[in-house]
């Protein structure tokens, strides 16, 4: 311990002698230990750490799948969750919920909010308790009992204060009270981070005798011992006996057991392992920057290595020396480096899947101490051991002569210098060759939405009550008359806005809801295997497409003559206008649903539009006219999008104005523009862009600095030489070349190395990528192209060096 502490000392005095070294290496580490460290924080809260349900490696999530139909995960019909239930004995119970949302009226602005419709076995799957209050109780999931309501923390909060008087308080949802009986924990979350409130599901039996409408989801508890797979095989054969029992609604269901965490992290999990390697590669090149610099800096200290060799020190206590302060650089810079991952922490949550964005939380703590200890010590290690090794192999003759500071393990040094350039510059092309691959790959994902002129487009969303804008008899009739004026009531006043182009309302604008198909009848036409064809359906007001500037590639749009008086009318969309077998759709008659469902008449193709995903298949889709539509009220419109002539969010407050003016209990949700929601979509794959690209472009100056480094550093050693030549005729066009063959030669050996590895990396990203080839030739030239550039002008500054040496001086200075 002594012997530490004396060569801590030492260590210290001497990188203080050399700061500008000192600085350098500092810094280089800081940013290498905090990028691990802070995907490292990362990937422990998201993979890793234990999700906050009790026994959560036992939870499940059941979904039916629908690969036929381009769904491979699906939501579960209520007749489906109550067979699985009743027949099941892997699980200790299951649990359905269904997403709802309601306008909450008072105690403030009116205000939308996300909700979930749970059986009352919901929390007892998960193991969780209200923080307040009680649960829902088996009386209360059935129809037509008392309506209750347990709030979200954040809900609490924020509109009621957080007063422990809000149990058994009542509360206005839609235009019906709520009793109020429980409070959920701060950090609950499941499914989303936006659900406000949960009431009970209260499935009717006619619903749990339903087997084609799907929207539940279900998450079941593992009976202690039971796999997944056992419980999967057991679900299997049920579905395949309600298949048997219900053809007309359940033929082909099968089901998927899924681990809770596994479906949470589906869409992270691989852009996460990609930016651990990202991270980890960058964590290697500042280490092989470092070695190189603790070998010139071990180079230059020759005299002062052979002075304590003669003097007694053993080859050992030398490397122990040396060792020690590259290990302490290594932890000032892992420090500097815990700072530059928890700054990153406000970037880095955006990765978070929103199925666990409140559970899941990124802080400073042990674990990521430790690994951040952990790292900074093998990185000591790492970039130290070589150098270290390498300097104790002296020879004290030639190093204490005069010229020995010079020509000391010359030849040795500069091939190991010449190797860690080579890893460098194949480690930096690895990264930039996946940073150019996900820029191409963003670009392709939002290009495709660009005819939109997404940044012109507004969008809000109202939702309207039941009880306001429906009854029983209404429907019955047909009719949907206060409907109508609200919506023909704000479209006339929105319109009327400056700054306004257009304006129309939608079911959902592209990308904001990801469901809304059913089975479509197409008359005359034999169907494959007694399945009707699958397609997305919404309620648009005339002017949509041209709002939203989708072409229309045939036939005519709607207007406002397409009303309850005249025969039904839709238009479809390229896809599904292909069902009809190279003819025309036009004069041609579908349903939607069920057999009783009335024929409608298509009157239009329009273009296709991604509106599941941006990176998935065009569905058939079919778009209806709103003054035609009663029958399915769930599917109103309830989105108006708005195109403007200048900044969409400059109309934002004048809008809600005329929102309100048509109802002023009508609360305003889901303000965006359309190019917000993009980029939301875009969502992991953009942030792993981002931080891959900023670990590339930090690869690519470390390995320029390097590079610059190691060259300067020969160039000093071999002033005598470069001398020699000019005194004895060498041109300095020789002299250059003869620097610049030097580097160059290590960075075209890097190259190659790095175009191997990238191909054989190819896999890890090529699940991300969408329009570009994981092994696209233009991304790998331009790529090699500006790295090369970029390498050259590194070495031409010490090449141009060393056209200057003056031969009298540097052959007097030896």
């Amino acid at each position: 311990m002594d012997t530490l502490i004396k060569d801590l000392r030492f260590g210290v005095k001497s990188l203080l002698k050399r700061p500008t070294f000192t600085v350098v290496a500092i810094v280089t580490l800081a940013l290498g230990i905090g990028a691990n460290t802070a995907i490292f924080s990362l990937v422990n809260a998201v993979l890793i750490r234990p999700l906050s349900f009790h026994q959560p490696d036992r939870l499940v999530r059941v979904f039916e799948d629908a690969s036929a139909i381009n769904i491979p995960r699906d939501d579960v019909a209520p007749g489906n969750f109550a067979d699985w239930r009743s027949q099941q004995t892997v699980f200790e119970d299951m649990a359905a919920a269904a997403p709802r949302s309601y306008n909450l009226i008072g105690d403030g602005e009116p205000e939308r909010v996300l909700a979930l419709a749970v059986t009352n076995s919901f929390l007892p799957v998960l193991g969780v308790q209200p923080l307040v209050g009680r649960n829902f109780t088996a009386d209360e999931d059935k129809p037509g009992a008392n309506r209750v309501v347990i709030l979200c923390y954040e809900l609490w909060q924020r509109r009621f204060g957080g007063t422990l008087d809000i149990v058994n308080r009542d509360i206005q949802l839609d235009d019906e009270m709520y009793r109020v009986v429980g409070v959920m924990p701060e950090r609950f979350q499941f499914a989303s981070s936006t659900v406000g409130l949960w009431v009970p599901a209260a499935l009717t039996d006619q619903q749990l005798a339903d087997h084609d409408n799907h929207f539940l989801m279900v998450v079941a508890r593992l009976k202690s011992g039971i796999a997944v797979a056992q419980a999967d095989a057991e679900l299997q054969t049920i579905s395949q006996r309600i298949a048997r029992d219900h053809p007309e609604e359940a033929l082909g269901l099968k089901s998927i057991v899924e681990p809770v965490r596994e479906q949470m992290v589906a869409s992270v999990r691989r852009p996460l392992l990609m930016l651990v390697v990202a991270s980890g590669l960058v964590l290697l090149i500042a280490c092989a920057n470092m070695a190189s610099l603790q070998l010139s800096r071990a180079t230059s200290r020759g005299k002062e290595i052979a002075l304590r060799t003669a003097l007694g020190a053993s080859r050992i206590r030398i490397v122990r020396q040396l060792l020690t302060e590259s290990i302490l650089l290594a932890f000032i810079g892992g420090v500097l480096g815990l700072l530059v991952a928890v700054w990153s922490f406000a970037l880095l949550k955006q990765l978070v899947p929103a199925a666990m964005k409140i559970s899941t939380m990124l802080e400073l703590d042990f674990t990521m101490v430790a690994y951040a200890g952990a790292v900074s010590l093998l990185t000591g290690i790492l970039f130290g051991l070589a150098p270290a090794l390498q300097a104790s192999k002296i020879d004290l003759n030639d190093a204490l002569k005069q010229g020995g500071i010079r020509t000391g393990q010359g030849a040795k040094g500069n091939k190991l210098r010449g190797s860690l350039i080579v890893g460098e510059v194949a480690l930096a092309l690895v990264l930039l060759i996946g940073a150019g691959l996900m820029i191409q790959t963003i670009s392709h994902l939002l290009g495709q939405y660009s005819h939109f002129e997404p940044e012109r487009l507004l969008t809000l969303r109202t939702i309207m009550s039941d009880r306001s804008y429906r009854d029983l008899k209404e429907y019955q009739t047909k009719e949907h008359p206060k409907r109508l004026a609200f919506y023909d009531q704000v479209l006339a006043h929105v319109r009327s806005l400056p700054g306004v182009v257009s304006a129309a309302y939608t079911t959902s604008v592209p990308l904001a809801w990801k469901g809304g198909s059913n089975g479509v009848t197409i008359e005359t036409r034999q169907q494959e295997e007694g399945r009707a064809p699958n397609a997305i359906h919404r309620q648009i007001s005339p002017g949509y497409f041209q709002t939203m500037k989708i072409a229309l590639k045939e036939g005519r749009d709607f207007t406002d003559q397409d009303n309850e008086t005249v025969i039904p009318v839709a238009i479809v969309n390229q896809s599904l206008a292909r069902e009809w077998k190279g003819e025309s759709p036009i004069g041609k008659r579908l349903k939607l649903g069920t057999p009783n469902a009335p024929w409608v008449t298509v009157v239009g193709v329009v273009a296709d539009v991604r509106q599941m995903g941006m990176d998935q298949p065009v569905k058939s889709e079919m778009y209806l006219p709103y003054r035609q539509i009663s029958s399915h009220p769930w599917f109103s419109p309830r989105d108006l999008v708005i195109r403007t002539t200048g900044d969409p969010n400059s109309l934002v407050a004048a809008v809600r104005r005329e929102i309100q003016a048509a109802d002023p209990n009508q609360p305003v949700a889901g303000v965006a523009t359309i190019e917000e929601l993009l980029i939301r979509d875009a969502g992991s794959r953009r942030l792993a862009m981002i931080l891959l690209s900023v670990f590339a472009g930090l690869a690519l100056l470390l390995a320029s600095l390097g590079i610059y480094g190691v060259l300067s550093f020969v160039v000093t050693q071999q002033t005598r030489d470069i001398g020699v030549r000019l005194a004895l005729g060498a041109q300095v066009g020789d002299v250059l070349a003869l620097v610049l063959k030097t580097g160059m030669r290590w960075v075209l050996l890097g190259v190659a190395l790095g175009l191997v590895a990238a191909f054989a990396l190819s896999r890890l990203v090529s699940n991300l990528l969408f329009g570009v080839s994981a092994k696209d030739p233009l991304t790998f030239l331009s790529v090699v192209l500006i790295l090369i550039t970029v390498a050259l002008l590194a070495c031409l500054i010490p090449a141009r060096r060393a056209t200057r040496v003056d031969p009298l001086v540097a052959l007097r200075y030896e």
